[in-house]
């Protein structure tokens, strides 16, 4: 394990030690009373840091700082002691207080807030987390370390950088092994709806689906938003239960275009209209109807139609005309 120690009050110097990191902007509130002491121990997959910095900066990642570094092969797990760790991406804020870690990547450009603190800076490979998690995007995640397996990961953190003298790089790996599994043991509690709820998430994603199929407010992110989720939450319920939101939308897409094709009183509406509805070509969906139900629209229609008797579809008839009135 290498071991790394730094102080310095010279704000050219932090941006020259900063870039042989990670490359950013900085700016300083008063370079004049500036002054910033860090540490950093290092194997071939970790690194841990530590910082105890005196003022405020801000510093930035542009997008020619991400093409010329991409930073694509880790996550930054950031955990304050004191001080709020600050990160914007466009309009989105993420704030992190002592007490919390945060999670994500650094090869999006983003601004970063980091006043009068101290934290702890984990960097670990993103494979590490992204198959334990088994997240479909890159994680941003803002996580709670006051109790049970968050204060253990944040004492482990400590102890950690307390025995820098001590460890051997084998042993350092194996201690960030550590620290990484019970990271995602956090991560997916702190993700996951709880069991008794996952039965309900598939149910409740398609009522909404089926309510406003045709409106254009069935992308994953507006179902999410209305069941008080994130869209990275909601993939992970709908996985456990067995299914995507994929498939799943596409099945009630088909249930509801069957509803209404066998029904008399919406028999004006064409095969176009419907798949329009469905967000569909045509095209599209005969295959996909077919493929499902075993018939094109138009045979299915004209099988259920026939089938109907004739009272009933006079009586649908009439009381669509009464409606109408």
């Amino acid at each position: 394990m290498l071991y790394h120690s730094w102080t310095t009050d010279d704000t050219d110097a932090w941006r020259d030690l900063s870039n042989s990191i990670l490359p950013m902007d900085h700016r300083f509130r008063n370079p004049g009373s500036w002054r910033a002491d860090l540490t950093a121990q290092e194997s071939g997959s970790y690194r841990l840091m530590h910082w105890d910095q005196r003022g405020d900066r801000i510093a930035a990642r542009t997008p020619s700082h991400v093409r010329r570094v991409p930073g694509d092969e880790h996550y930054w797990i950031v955990v304050p002691q004191h001080g709020v760790y600050t990160v914007r991406h466009g309009q989105d804020e993420t704030r992190t207080p002592p007490g919390h870690a945060s999670v994500m990547g650094m090869d999006e450009s983003c601004w970063l807030t980091v006043p009068q603190s101290a934290a702890y800076a984990f960097q670990v490979p993103r494979p590490e987390l992204d198959n334990h998690i088994g997240s479909p995007t890159p994680l941003r995640l803002v996580l709670d370390l006051n109790t049970g397996l968050g204060r253990i990961l944040s004492n482990l953190l400590g102890s950690t950088h307390a025995e820098q003298d001590d460890l051997s790089d084998h042993e350092f790996h194996a201690v960030c092994d550590r620290i990484t599994e019970l990271f995602c043991m956090i991560a997916l509690r702190d993700t996951r709806p709880p069991d008794a709820h996952l039965t309900d998430v598939a149910r409740l994603v398609r009522e909404y689906v089926r309510r406003h199929l045709g409106t254009g407010k069935v992308p994953l992110a507006a179902v999410a938003d209305a069941l008080g989720w994130s869209p990275r939450h909601l993939r992970n319920a709908l996985h456990q239960t067995g299914t995507t939101y994929r498939d799943l939308r596409h099945e009630e897409t088909l249930r509801d275009a069957r509803d209404v094709l066998q029904d008399p009183a919406r028999s004006d509406l064409s095969i176009s209209d419907i798949a329009s509805r469905a967000g569909l070509t045509s095209t599209w969906f005969s295959s996909a109807f077919k493929s499902r139900y075993g018939e094109t629209p138009r045979e299915f229609r004209r099988r259920r139609l026939a089938e109907i008797p004739t009272g009933e579809k006079l009586g649908d008839a009439q009381g669509a005309e009464g409606n109408d009135h």
